[in-house]
């Protein structure tokens, strides 16, 4: 379990002030949501989870290669909770951070902050995942680096780069095929963290963060003065930026509401340690409005319940997760709080809002407990958390050496 918080007393200065994060011509109609936080073009899980992917690093520089792990979430299984398989991509120092699945479920695309590599994996046989294929000429190609959150739209992959090819400067969007084959890029103005779409509006947003050589700097070395504070909005089928928002520094997880005609999301600035709110007007145009402050939280990421009640906060440096009611969007407030955990970052809601998943690694330039684990928390209908006993996994006991767990899939 979770229990315990150390952290030393620069990284609470450093969150205090700026915070730190973890943090395509196609058709425009979408099938209804997946997961919540899934691109909605992707093919719908509407049955308990049964299996768990993570994507993760070596606990220790040159003690191990990443992996795709596969970890047990059959409650009925006798190997519930226990990773299964361990899928090797045969080097380490990628950073791996953020993978998303592609429109089929049938391929999960893995990206690597620091190497510029992507890594396909072929999951058809869910339980038997397979390494089918590695870019490695990502920073060529698409003449951009620090690949971040790989994103489905119909046949085709939107990935955000934070950076230009020499790890500084503006990144952008890059579009590949299915199976790895460059389309396009699509510069923006800032260090772009990731995207969303409305397909019913036509409407696309990227959020920003910080250079690629920034982020792979020690943390107590980061510079503010590379931190982006914007939201850009794009014409999605044009893939061109239409408007530019304003918000604070390192504006990490964008949420559209999910509900048909919801014109309004959050996001959370992880330098400025509050939730955002952005709304789209009669005429098209987009506000976005601070909707809370997180004092000391340092917020990692940010999911949602699929009935658009709940936004979960993880809170590094704050030592919580979060759940705040947003019933009514203008007017949001806090509604539940685990508290006394490790450095959470990551999180995954399942498909029907019961089950929030969470990891505890956010970058090796910042993590500053070792205690790297897996962690199950309950959700009522009341929204009230509560930690699974029964679920969880400690990555410093892994045969063949610890862990860093970072970015989750569920199937």
């Amino acid at each position: 379990m979770l229990i315990e918080h150390r952290s030393s007393q620069w990284i609470h200065r450093f969150a205090r002030t700026y915070g730190f994060p973890l943090l395509t011509a196609a058709a425009i109609a979408a099938p209804a949501a997946a997961e919540t936080c899934l691109s909605p073009y992707i093919k719908v899980l509407r049955q308990p989870e049964k299996v768990l992917y993570l994507w993760s690093l070596p606990a220790e520089a040159g003690k191990g290669r990443d992996a795709l792990l596969v970890i047990d979430t059959n409650i009925a299984s006798s190997t519930y909770g226990r990773v299964i398989r361990r899928v090797e991509v045969g080097s380490a120092g990628n950073e791996a951070h953020h993978m998303g699945y592609t429109d089929d479920r049938r391929r999960i695309w893995a990206a690597s902050l620091n190497s510029n590599r992507f890594f396909i994996f072929d999951v058809s046989d869910p339980m038997q995942p397979k390494l089918a294929r590695t870019l490695d000429d990502v920073v060529k190609t698409t003449g951009m680096t620090g690949p971040h959150t790989p994103y489905a739209i119909p046949g085709r992959m939107l990935v955000s780069m934070a950076s230009g090819k020499d790890g500084t400067g503006p990144g952008g969007l890059a579009e590949f095929t299915d199976d790895g084959e460059f389309v396009a890029s699509y510069p923006t103005p800032d260090h772009t963290y990731e995207q969303v779409i409305k397909p019913e509006f036509n409407k696309m947003l990227t959020s920003s963060w910080m250079s690629q050589k920034m982020f792979m700097t020690p943390m107590s070395k980061w510079d503010p003065s590379d931190f982006s504070d914007t939201i850009q909005v794009w014409d999605f089928k044009a893939r061109k930026i239409t408007q530019q928002l304003k918000g604070d520094k390192v504006m990490l997880a964008v949420r559209w509401a999910l509900k048909p005609g919801a014109n309004y999301g959050f996001s959370i600035s992880n330098g400025g340690n509050s939730i955002w709110r952005f709304q789209m007007q009669p005429d098209g145009q987009f506000t976005l409005t601070k909707a809370a402050d997180l004092p000391g939280c340092a917020p990692g990421d940010l999911r949602q319940s699929p009935d658009d009640k709940f936004v979960y906060v993880s809170c590094i440096a704050g030592a919580q997760i979060q759940a705040w009611d947003i019933s009514d969007p203008e007017h949001i407030k806090l509604h539940d709080t685990i508290q006394g955990v490790v450095q959470p970052n990551m999180m995954h809601v399942t498909y029907d809002g019961k089950r929030l998943y969470f990891t505890n690694s956010t970058l090796t330039s910042v993590d500053f407990s070792r205690r790297y684990q897996l962690t199950l928390i309950q959700i009522g209908p009341d929204g009230r958390m509560k930690q699974d006993p029964n679920f969880g996994i400690d990555f410093s006991k892994l045969a063949g050496g610890g862990i860093r767990p970072h970015d989750m899939l569920l199937n």
